[in-house]
């Protein structure tokens, strides 16, 4: 048990040191899916690990999950065929209809449409999804970072979004 602990201290120790970017504030058990902790932890320790060339493909699935989780929580369905650029295009343009976002960040989520549409590539062509030649870990590394920062700032928006909302205090539950 004390050799478990010890291990634990040192994994998290390494993954706070591993990024400026707490990945708590990036990658979240937004829905009641069982996969994401396994999914989550598998990125962190290939983070960890500097294997960010292998934890892309788990990347890219943990983007689908949570917009896709995002956008149904506003009521809009999503097709399991639709690429994570358009399921984040499409939440984009709810943030930006919503006023979620200033129009100082509008060019940034424009910015990011791209950098979704480029892990979506990256995760076609240059991942273990498929029988590809790698990314560099370097380039790789780069991606995930990006990835993570962008999905950290819409945590932020979902939690400020949750704070705002009109929450029911009626306790008759019809």
């Amino acid at each position: 048990m004390e050799r478990l602990k010890a291990w634990l201290a040192q994994f998290t120790a390494e993954l706070e040191n591993a990024s400026s970017l707490n990945l708590d504030d990036a990658l979240k058990d937004f829905s009641g899916d069982t996969t994401l902790p396994t999914l989550r932890g598998s990125i962190a320790a290939d983070l960890v690990a500097e294997k960010a060339d292998v934890t892309l493909n788990r990347v890219h699935t943990y983007c689908v999950k949570c917009f896709r989780t995002l956008l149904s929580s506003r009521g809009q369905a999503t097709d399991g065929k639709v690429p994570l650029d358009a399921l984040f295009g499409t939440y984009g343009k709810i943030l930006r209809g919503e006023g979620a976002v200033s129009a100082f960040a509008l060019p940034t989520l424009r910015v990011q449409h791209r950098l979704f549409d480029g892990l979506n590539q990256a995760r076609n062509k240059r991942s273990f999804a498929h029988d590809n030649e790698l990314l560099t870990v370097s380039e790789a590394q780069f991606i995930v970072d990006s990835v993570l920062v962008s999905l950290a700032f819409f945590e932020r928006i979902e939690a400020a979004r949750k704070t705002t909302e009109p929450q029911n205090t009626d306790d008759i539950p019809f």
